[in-house]
């Protein structure tokens, strides 16, 4: 049993989640966490010997760099763009960069601040609904955003941005030629020609992009856009400065496909034998190999792979320091990661709200929005995967989102796509959230997926039409695609037929006999006793012996009174602490507004994930909305687990 804490009703989530046995955790002190408590700071530093990034109290704090005297901050410079450097007291030392001092570090640098040049965005915010900002980090901002549900924003998202008709229309509260989205259209200017070859921007707006366009071809930053890169020839065709089996374009291709275990390293057949992801000279199993005698040091200037490692120039650690390779801005479209943040192009930060990126909608930053139902259309090809689903996802995929803000019947299909695609679905984060569903065949069509919902909660969704995989002699599931998307919002649950299909057709949580819209509805009149049907929520109902729902299973048989999957299998809905953990019931009491939790004074329902009630996740020391939902964290203002 764990102890509490002598005078204060704490609580603890440990024992609730005794089925996340890989979670490797043996115990957890409780107590109220202060908004921003424990999650940036605390001792340590970056290579000191007080800790490391990611040390004790959060991410990162300050520290030593490693020993020495410096008399200048430039001395310091450890060529991390994510830690701050300065010379105090003529020691070195480093803190992890948090650019808007809101004590939140930035996604890029491993932190949770979706936006690290706006103090008021970080995770534990509550959401303004009228600044155009992502408040509270859970990817949708004002209107789009869940938190603003039945709050007058003034605006009603109805697609994309039209730039000439002084609407705002995607509710980001720039409207024309001040939105991002409009940057490059004819109703925002038209330069002669195309300005820059590198930024993403179709500048002359005759339809063409940087090096798709014919007044770029002559530019540097074209000379290779148009090859692909030979995974087998030792070469960085496409001047990515990547060769081979180390460019993310080979993945699975050619002699890049390696069955495990495999055979000893070849060293000179551009093969990689072993499946260790390195080929040839590459592999430090060929160091000694005398195929491998021409490796030199890298000359950080001349377009070549001179110590064979697969990685060209000022992509080769060996020339972080070298003159013209120190980090620059993204350009957002050359293969290259120009800022050295570890990220590229459309993959960084940075490029989120780039026109080109954005028409890509190739993943998480870029999901496209899905305005409603309809059928939405592009192209895969040459996209890299990023993400993968219970029923495949080898191959590169396009990413998209919507947002309800009522219950609403969803149905999604790929017909019409030319490859053999997948569709998958995951709720609230685009790269952490549960997966809903995964569909290969199901279209009726040729290669196409289909995924149908009777009801999706208020919320985010992403979807992802994925190619099934990666043919190591065809290549990869990619091609032209289509997306049909139908979206019914308030379905009903007061037919004959819906009361008795074991569905939540409305989307209010109520199911069949237990939803009052049924209650005059047969068998649902006089199935409890004579008397209409009732929800069976909250101690009382799930300790009365009745079957109040009549849905055949009584009090903590029924799944209403053994809720949440986390909870532990010791644990019904009935007011009781039966693990001895300190936590009666363990978010067992299935709920659809916090009156349901009235059972166990101070709990509330979480209505944003799970349905479930519990104590206030701010009442628990460290972050337990991982376990409770995964993706989400702590709302400090809700005390909810929100994505």
């Amino acid at each position: 049993m764990i102890r509490l804490p002598p005078g204060r009703a704490f609580f603890s989530l440990l024992a609730a989640l005794l089925v996340v046995e890989a979670c490797g955790r043996t115990g957890i002190s409780l107590g109220r966490r202060s908004a921003g408590s424990g999650e940036v700071g605390g001792a340590g530093g970056v290579g000191g010997t007080g800790g490391s990034v990611g040390g004790a109290g959060g991410i990162g704090g300050a520290g030593g760099m490693g020993g020495g005297t410096c008399s200048a901050d430039f001395e310091c410079d450890d060529g991390d763009p994510c830690t701050t450097d300065s010379c105090e007291g003529g020691a070195c030392t480093a803190f992890v960069r948090d650019d808007d001092g809101d004590g939140a570090v930035a996604l890029a640098c491993g932190g949770d601040d979706c936006n690290d040049k706006n103090p008021n965005a970080r995770p534990g915010l509550a959401e303004s609904c009228a600044d155009a900002a992502d408040n509270d980090c859970n990817g949708v901002a004002d209107c789009l955003d869940p938190a603003c549900s039945g709050v007058a924003c003034g605006c009603v998202p109805s697609g994309a941005e039209d730039c000439a008709n002084g609407a705002d229309e995607d509710c980001d509260a720039t409207v024309d030629c001040n939105d991002a989205d409009c940057i490059g259209t004819p109703a925002c200017g038209c330069a002669a020609t195309e300005v820059a070859c590198d930024d993403g921007i179709d500048d002359d707006c005759d339809g063409a992009l940087d090096c798709a366009d014919t007044s770029c071809a002559a530019s540097k930053a074209c000379q290779c856009q148009a090859t692909f890169e030979d995974c087998g020839n030792g070469k960085d065709d496409d001047c990515d400065l990547l060769v081979d089996c180390a460019d993310p374009s080979c993945k699975g291709l050619g002699p890049c496909a390696c069955t495990p275990p495999g055979i000893p390293e070849a060293c000179g057949d551009f093969v990689d034998n072993d499946c260790d992801g390195k080929v040839d000279c590459a592999d430090p199993s060929c160091v000694a190999n005398l195929a491998c005698k021409s490796c030199q040091a890298e000359d950080c200037d001349n377009g070549k792979d001179d110590d064979c490692d697969g990685v060209v120039d000022c992509a080769d650690d060996a020339c972080v320091f070298a003159p013209g390779c120190e980090p620059k801005s993204e350009a957002c479209n050359n293969d290259l990661d120009d800022d050295k943040d570890g990220a590229t192009d459309c993959d960084d930060t940075d490029c989120a709200q780039n026109p080109l990126c954005a028409s890509q909608n190739g993943n998480c930053l870029t999901a496209k929005l899905i305005s409603g139902t309809g059928t939405y259309t592009g192209d895969t090809t040459g996209f890299v995967s990023k993400s993968a689903a219970s029923c495949g996802g080898g191959a590169g995929e396009a990413v998209f989102s919507f947002t309800l803000n009522q219950p609403a019947r969803v149905h999604l299909d790929s017909k019409g796509t030319s490859f053999d695609s997948i569709l998958y679905v995951r709720f609230g984060s685009c790269g952490e959230g549960p997966e809903l569903a995964c569909d290969d065949d199901s279209g009726g069509k040729k290669w196409a997926a289909a995924v149908d919902f009777d009801v999706l909660y208020p919320g985010t969704y992403y979807v992802f039409l994925d190619g099934f995989t990666i043919d190591p002699n065809l290549g990869a599931n990619e091609g032209p695609y289509v997306l049909h998307v139908e979206i019914e919002p308030n379905p009903t649950e007061s037919s004959a037929a819906r009361c008795v299909d074991g569905k939540d057709n409305d989307g209010d949580v109520y199911i069949d006999c237990g939803d009052a819209s049924c209650a005059s509805t047969p068998p649902c009149a006089t199935c409890n006793g004579g008397a209409p049907g009732q929800a069976e929520f909250g101690v009382a109902r799930c300790t009365n012996g009745v079957d109040d729902d009549c849905d055949g299973k009584v009090d903590a048989a029924d799944s209403d009174c053994d809720a949440s999957p986390f909870a532990s299998p010791l644990e019904d809905c009935d007011g009781k602490d039966q693990n001895d953990n300190g936590i009666p019931d363990d978010f067992s009491c299935r709920c659809a507004t916090d009156a349901d939790c009235a059972g166990v004074p101070g709990y509330i329902c979480y209505t944003r994930t799970i349905r479930a009630c519990g104590p206030p996740c701010f009442q628990f020391f460290g972050n337990v909305c991982p376990s409770v939902a995964p993706g989400t964290s702590c709302n400090q203002a809700t005390g909810q687990c929100e994505f």
